[in-house]
């Protein structure tokens, strides 16, 4: 196998109606260099000829690219290594959308699915030099227009409703966190590749036994031969261990097209989530030869694990768990969802997946939900999660709409299913597969949703079931039947609001009825695959965006940086409800980071203490609508496009972090529980403290606590009702002799009615080299909220802490540079200079 890239020497411009093609393809003038990977508008824009899209209003200014025909040319030469080969094909890997391409004069491809891979036999065609390749992109807009005129409209929430017609990220539309910027190009990579014989597909479906003692990995190649005529080849299977030897090994000749063969570990290295254990990979390679001359080789890294999806009776609860089970272990899922990292999706490097999924493991994150409106991710994102033990919630990429299903469209989408299953399928990481983002949801909106018919779906007012609930569960059945299929998210039950089977998006805070988000628990699920709140990011976020006029609460430029139907008002509600509203920008974003990491914990501390042990995973996962964003916006997101962090980041890894306690309001009185996530049982004392925000203890009360592993225990309802009512604050820690397991404090809600005066904070340096320095940070007065700040280099070991008198908090932080730091807690920002060996106020 010999594999040319064509990544080099690419021409675009926009199409030109009045001209014929082969004139405009042949036209001198016009043409900018395009990069490959790459999109229009990355060109046009290193070119100078767009703004950025993501500064200020610009979006509407680059809306035509949308609307228009985009032409790709390049000329290549082809080496004699290549041309002399049996069989030559044409591979593009991503051609974004709908697209006619050429070489040499001759139509050989009409493709109009983005997701889907396309190969092509071009030796005939290929000469030694001035290989000629021609590319027509036609406006998805304006295609899927037309297509909508001819099949009719159907509803879609989010971006223009002809969508659905085209297998295209949906995002691209614009969504209620993003623009719409309709791209088009060669976003994936472009190659030729030679061969005699080649291995189409190296497929292992490993398999744990249910006592973990052993696994099996049956090995299928399939081989393409082209038009050649086999001759004497044969395959060489070899297993390498995780630690690289190679400890089983077979030769097997080739008769026909298929080649299988079962190896059998015993005592197999097993594959953990991130905290259960280790990530150990084994690798499988095929190695295809023929008279001593290798013709193609194929490998693939395993991580082997035993998962379920466990749907069993609850005790005292109707319905159905929905927990994940790994190696026999049990899973609370707490993670994100994750949107595309990126509006231009072939600038993201393998390094800024890095630094994203590295937030996601710091984040105490063990399932991201690949979210259905956006792209079936690069393969190095699903490496990165086998590598760090995140599990993935797969979604195929059908989101909030009333998606058709005449004989076209289905054909096409089993195209993308099929090479989706096949190229992800052998990822560790991958725990589900879901049919769509809230199309059932969609549906019952409009009533159309009968869970009793399982008739003509085609022709019935939901004519996508026969996608959700016939093609793809087919195709995964076939191809990947290891992992369960779930027909939609959210989905169970005869409603998508079923709080008794299945997954719940929990909407009804932000969404609905702006309900109060300390009555998250209330909407709870078995299995919450969405929920969030929004914040405004960072200054430093808001500058990169806007001008200085524009640097106001509700400015005309911030009010379109925020997506979400009535957004800012809802926000404004939230803000209004308890902070009281924001008068400055400062205090928009700080007033608004607050609320929302309250609710985001609110939320998992609520759910995460129905997960009380065998026959009672009541609560199994919660996925926070979301990590990430593509551009600079306010949004849901927990961090935001540029990496920096909302302190809601902090506060959820808190709330899921294996050892965590939960303290809510009951009645007047305190209720306080542990989330112990490890898989040992835990015995400590329980230190519960009553301080009045003028900073006198009131009131203190410890007990000797056993809570068993993997489970939460209810740790008492403790009677301080008169104190809470004039306003006191309760601090709970766990604590094993001097050292405290974990913190939860109960503050007087809303913040806005209680006068909190200044706590008096300090920081202290204790000690500092060469690689971090370690604060400690202290208070007079009870100070909710506190926040730290010292520029985008820095990284704080933890941050947005509640701190509490006589309970000093320790946070390392690298890369501070200079002696001054930003600290603001709820009702005020300060700036304070840090110098070693003294106490430094604020």
């Amino acid at each position: 196998m010999h594999r040319l890239s064509l990544s080099a020497g690419w021409q675009v411009k926009a199409s030109d109606a009045t001209l014929d093609l082969p004139a405009e393809f042949a036209a001198l003038d016009g043409w900018l260099p395009a990069n490959v990977p790459g999109s229009v508008h990355q060109d046009l824009l290193r070119a100078g000829r767009i703004p950025d899209p993501f500064f200020g209003t610009n979006e509407h200014d680059v809306k035509w690219i949308g609307e228009t025909d985009w032409l790709y040319r390049c000329t290549f030469d082809v080496p004699d290594s290549l041309l002399t080969s049996e069989q030559v094909a044409l591979c593009f890997d991503g051609l974004d959308t709908f697209a006619e391409v050429w070489l040499n004069g001759t139509l050989i491809l009409v493709s109009e699915n983005m997701f889907v891979p396309r190969r092509v036999d071009v030796r005939p065609l290929l000469k030694p030099t001035g290989n000629m390749l021609h590319i027509r992109f036609a406006s998805a807009f304006l295609r899927g227009r037309a297509l909508e005129e001819k099949y009719g409209p159907r509803l879609a929430w989010n971006g223009d409703t002809s969508r659905v017609y085209v297998r295209k990220a949906q995002y691209h539309y614009g969504w209620d966190w993003g623009p719409t910027l309709l791209t088009a190009g060669l976003w994936r990579p472009v190659y030729l590749e030679a061969y005699t014989t080649r291995i189409t597909d190296l497929h292992v479906p490993a398999e744990v036994s249910a006592d973990l003692r052993t696994a099996t990995l049956p090995v299928t190649l399939t081989l393409d031969h082209g038009s050649a005529v086999p001759t004497a080849e044969h395959i060489t299977l070899t297993v390498f261990s995780p630690t690289g030897e190679a400890i089983h090994s077979a030769e097997l000749p080739v008769e026909g097209g298929t080649v299988k063969y079962t190896f059998t570990l015993t005592t197999p290295e097993l594959w953990y989530p991130l905290g259960y254990g280790k990530q150990p990979r084994y690798r499988v390679v095929a190695t295809l030869s023929t008279g001593g001359v290798v013709l193609d080789t194929r490998e693939l890294w395993l991580g082997l694990r035993r998962l379920r999806v466990v749907q069993d009776p609850i005790e005292s609860e109707p319905g159905s768990t929905f927990y994940f089970e790994v190696n026999n272990i049990p899973l609370f899922a707490g993670g994100a969802n994750w949107i595309p990292a990126d509006s231009f999706v072939p600038r993201l490097t393998p390094d800024r997946y890095r630094e994203w999924l590295t937030l996601a493991a710091e984040g105490n994150m063990i399932m991201l939900r690949v979210w259905g409106g956006g792209i079936y991710e690069e393969d190095v994102f699903y490496d990165l999660c086998d590598e760090l033990g995140l599990l993935v919630w797969q979604d195929f990429m059908f989101a909030c709409g009333m998606y058709p299903a005449h004989p076209e469209f289905l054909l096409n989408v089993r195209a993308e299913a099929e090479a989706t299953v096949r190229r992800l399928r052998h990822h560790a990481c991958i725990a589900l597969w879901c049919g769509n983002n809230e199309d059932y949801q969609v549906a019952e909106a409009l009533h159309v949703y009968d869970v009793n018919f399982h008739g003509d779906f085609v022709n019935s007012n939901f004519p996508a079931r026969e996608i959700y609930e016939r093609l793809l569960p087919n195709v995964c059945g076939q191809l990947d039947p290891t992992r369960l299929y779930w027909p939609g998210s959210p989905y169970g039950g005869a409603s998508v609001a079923d709080q008794t089977i299945g997954d719940r998006h929990t909407w009804e805070i932000w969404h609905g009825s702006k309900a109060d988000y300390r009555d998250y628990p209330l909407y709870q699920g078995r299995f919450v695959s969405e929920f969030g709140m929004q914040a405004a990011p960072e200054l430093a976020t808001i500058e990169q965006f806007t001008r200085p006029e524009d640097r106001a609460v509700h400015s005309a430029v911030m009010n379109f940086h925020n997506k979400a139907g009535e957004g800012p008002q809802r926000l404004d509600h939230y803000l209004a409800q308890n902070t009281g509203e924001a008068s400055t920008l400062a205090e928009y974003i700080n007033f608004s980071q607050f609320v929302q990491s309250e609710a985001v914990a609110a939320a998992a501390d609520g759910w995460r203490r129905r997960w009380q042990g065998e026959g009672r995973y009541r609560t199994a996962g919660a996925l926070v609508w979301q990590i990430n964003d593509c551009w600079p916006v306010t949004s849901w997101a927990l961090v935001d496009y540029f990496l920096r962090l909302k302190p809601a980041y902090y506060r959820f890894r808190r709330s899921l972090a294996q050892v965590a306690l939960g303290i809510a309001a009951a009645d007047g009185h305190a209720d306080v529980w542990l989330a112990n996530g490890t898989l040992h049982a835990i015995d400590a004392d329980l230190d519960l403290q009553v301080w009045a925000l003028t900073g006198e203890q009131v009131a203190q009360q410890r007990i000797t606590i056993h809570a068993g592993a993997n489970r939460s225990t209810e740790l008492g309802r403790f009677d301080f009702k008169a104190a809470r009512e004039a306003g006191a604050v309760v601090s709970a820690r766990l604590l094993q002799g001097e050292t405290v397991l974990a913190r939860a404090a109960l503050w007087p809600d809303p913040p806005k009615r209680f006068h909190v005066p200044d706590p008096g904070l300090s920081i202290t340096i204790e000690s500092s080299d060469a690689a971090s320095t370690t604060l400690r940070i202290s208070a007079a007065r009870p100070a909710r909220a506190v926040v730290l700040a010292a520029g985008d280099d820095v990284k704080w070991s933890d941050n947005m802490l509640d701190i509490i008198p006589g309970d000093d908090q320790h946070v390392s932080v690298t890369g501070l540079k200079g002696d001054s730091l930003n600290m603001r807690w709820l009702d005020a920002p300060a700036e304070i200079t840090i110098k070693p060996n003294v106490t430094n106020r604020a």
